[in-house]
């Protein structure tokens, strides 16, 4: 019966496509069946086809076989149940996906695109779902209550790894497919016995406690390159603390960071609060040293050796950008990048000279969605990804809040043929694996 089974599995793809279940025209990842849209035509069209056609071939041939035979019989049976099978996912033909959002802004700007994306006869139906936390719009994709969300890349790895979850699209910014940006590890020229691989008791600037770039990809370095260990305990900060001479990590006191009060305090000593010398190691810009801008001030002013920061982040402060006055007189020349492997670059190398190439963010799907949801995600953006007037796809302006659905720097969307961890990449998900003893779970 494999006739029948082979096309009856074209329903799989819940959207009124035909994804083509046997493909292994992967990103490097055959074990993805249903990655592959090969048509806009029905599923539901092309099965009731084939099976009528063969139905009156068997009806017509008296000398079949008993297999024969029994195909014949479950093809009439489909056929005959056809009009009373319903597909999750599919309403009067059209494709519906439920979409989870995390604030009040969020979900207007869903709902907003819902109401346009029906008013431009977008095939389809957008249900806009609140989730609590990026957590909760995991377990409601798992358990099928959401279809889909955009997350960050440490989320994807959680989706991944702990719900089984896939990738339907993925951003592209600027025109790089799959990359959001570089983790750099900025000094100032002037000091000339720095490298990365003996940072031991110098001083670090991070933007802040738990976050990738000031937290995630440096320390996952110092613990892949075993310089640090954090021992059974699974205690970073203490790590971290006992590593490095003084640092600024805004929050890593906070309670949240720290419910006990027993992170070290030299990871605060870098930070030197508001103008009144309050707010001090503080996980927001009332602490001058918060954010990347603030771990490349920390850094600029002297008062920390390396800041971890992005690739962007000077080109962001130079040339009048920020008036702040440390910034004003700042300059490519006096600052130059470490390398993973010892070495040093200039800023404008850190293509060859990152701890980690980040991930853009991406859409996470039930792995029997991953078709569907692309083809749906397919027509938004031609509807709505490069419009001037009316709602944009990629801009939150006007909603009181940055990156909602997508992130706003996002150029388009890429269909993620592979894995979750083929967009991730090696690279970066050992840096998430040295966390493990945490519990991503």
């Amino acid at each position: 019966m494999g006739f029948l089974s082979l096309s009856i599995s074209g329903l799989n793809d819940r959207s009124g496509v035909v994804c083509d279940l046997s493909s292994n025209k992967q990103d490097n990842n055959p074990a993805h069946p249903l990655a592959g849209c090969l048509s806009s035509r029905p599923a539901t069209h092309d099965v009731t086809t084939t099976l009528s056609s063969r139905a009156i071939f068997w009806s017509r041939n008296p000398t079949r076989t008993t297999m024969e035979r029994t195909e014949g019989r479950l093809a009439v049976a489909f056929l005959l149940l056809l009009p009373l099978l319903s597909v999750s996912g599919v309403h009067n033909g059209k494709t519906t996906v439920s979409w989870c959002v995390l604030s009040d802004a969020e979900e207007q700007k869903c709902l907003d695109l819902a109401g346009n994306a029906t008013a431009m006869n977008v095939r389809g139906t957008l249900l806009c779902v609140r989730g609590l936390n990026t957590r909760d719009c995991m377990n409601k994709i798992k358990n099928g209550t959401a279809d889909a969300a955009s997350m960050f890349a440490d989320d994807i790895y959680a989706a991944g790894l702990c719900h089984g979850l896939e990738l339907a699209a993925g951003e592209s910014h600027n025109g790089v497919d799959g990359l959001s940006y570089y983790v750099v590890a900025m000094a100032r020229r002037s000091s000339s016995d720095l490298s990365l691989l003996e940072m031991h008791e110098r001083s670090s600037c991070h933007p802040g406690m738990r976050t990738t770039v000031g937290w995630t990809v440096p320390v996952g370095y110092l613990v892949n390159t075993s310089q640090i260990r954090v021992g059974e305990q699974c205690n970073f900060p203490r790590a971290v603390g006992n590593f490095f001479g003084y640092s600024c990590v805004p929050g890593v006191k906070d309670v949240q960071h720290d419910p006990r009060g027993n992170n070290p305090k030299n990871l605060c000593e870098a930070c030197i609060g508001d103008e009144d010398d309050r707010h001090i190691c503080a996980n927001n810009h009332r602490e001058r040293h918060y954010g990347e801008a603030g771990a490349l001030r920390c850094v600029a002013e002297n008062l920390g050796d390396v800041a971890f920061v992005k690739h962007t982040t000077i080109f962001d402060n130079l040339d009048g950008k920020n008036q702040e006055s440390w910034a004003l007189d700042l300059e490519l020349e006096d600052l130059k990048l470490l390398c993973p492997d010892g070495t040093e670059a200039n800023l404008d190398e850190f293509g060859r000279c990152h701890l980690a190439a980040v991930p853009a963010n991406a859409v996470v799907v039930r792995m029997e969605d991953k078709c569907r949801v692309w083809k749906y995600l397919e027509r938004l953006q031609n509807a709505f990804a490069n419009s001037t007037e009316g709602f944009r796809l990629f801009s939150s302006a006007g909603y009181g809040e940055a990156d909602l659905l997508f992130n706003d720097a996002t150029h388009h969307l890429q269909r993620v043929l592979g894995s979750y961890a083929s967009w991730l990449g090696p690279t970066y998900t050992t840096m998430l694996q040295a966390f493990e003893c945490e519990g991503f779970c």
